[in-house]
């Protein structure tokens, strides 16, 4: 094993070379290393034997290959792990139609110091809502990084009615579901988009590679990664700030109304 990560020529990540990263998807997933570490168990950098060991362990469990290198094919089983996680994305995959927004009873609104950008019209499943209030707590209570900037962890995009949501994407012109989704997790109220900090003259919700690199190594991205879950909280591994609520019962679905 230890020969296979030397053939691999080293780069840069974090200040660790990334020879256990194959060549052909290090430009994608330098900045998903830490959701790789998280299924992995392992804090150890690409570089080390031990990833390598845990990777192949996984190769292993996922008929792969047992090489500890990271492939293509390897690449492609952790994204259907994440997606798989995603109720919303997986009741795409089967073809379900595009669900009805909750009851206006089911929202709740956010208050002033969880807006991002000084909005006070964002809302959220009241259930969801106090979910991310007590992640928030929880972050503030054990990150410095996040009780020292309110900012971070502020809502920029939480429910979004279907029916103005239709109306931008027709005017914007670009829900082709690569830029945006005709059919977006965020009318169930059960999404919501984080500030987890930004590159300096780009959006919060820049998608170039350095844009999602440098929100990858921030505190509060990391504690995310590893306790978002703690909370319900499941990462959409592409976009750092956008995270969606699974309940209890393992999908989205609000509480069913009461007679």
């Amino acid at each position: 094993m230890a020969k296979a990560l030397a053939t691999q020529p080293p780069l840069l990540y974090l200040d660790e070379v990334t020879t256990g990263l194959d060549l052909s998807v290090q430009a994608r997933i330098l900045d998903l290393i830490l959701e790789i570490q998280q299924e992995l168990g392992t804090g150890c950098a690409a570089s080390s034997p031990v990833f390598a060991r845990r990777l192949a362990d996984f190769q292993t469990a996922h008929q792969l290959p047992s090489t500890g290198v990271f492939d293509q094919a390897t690449f492609q089983t952790f994204r259907g792990l994440w997606q798989e996680r995603r109720p919303f994305i997986m009741a795409r995959v089967r073809d379900e139609p595009c669900p009805e927004p909750p009851p206006l009873y089911q929202l709740g609104y956010l208050v002033a110091e969880e807006e991002h950008a000084d909005r006070l019209t964002r809302l959220l499943r009241r259930d969801v809502l106090e979910a991310y209030r007590q992640m928030v707590a929880a972050a503030r209570a054990e990150v410095p990084e996040v009780a020292n900037d309110r900012e971070l962890l502020q809502i920029f995009s939480g429910f979004r009615d279907p029916e103005a949501d239709a109306a931008r994407c027709a005017a914007a012109g670009n829900c082709d579901g690569l830029r945006r989704a005709v059919c977006s997790p965020h009318r169930t109220g059960t999404a919501v988009d984080l500030y987890v900090g930004q590159v300096v003259g780009l959006g919060v919700d820049n998608t170039s590679p350095p844009s999602r690199l440098h929100m990858s190594r921030g505190a509060t991205y990391r504690w995310l990664v590893k306790n978002a879950g703690r909370f319900g909280f499941v990462p959409y591994a592409f976009e750092p700030w956008h995270w969606e609520w699974v309940s209890p019962t393992g999908g989205y679905a609000g509480p069913a109304p009461t007679p």
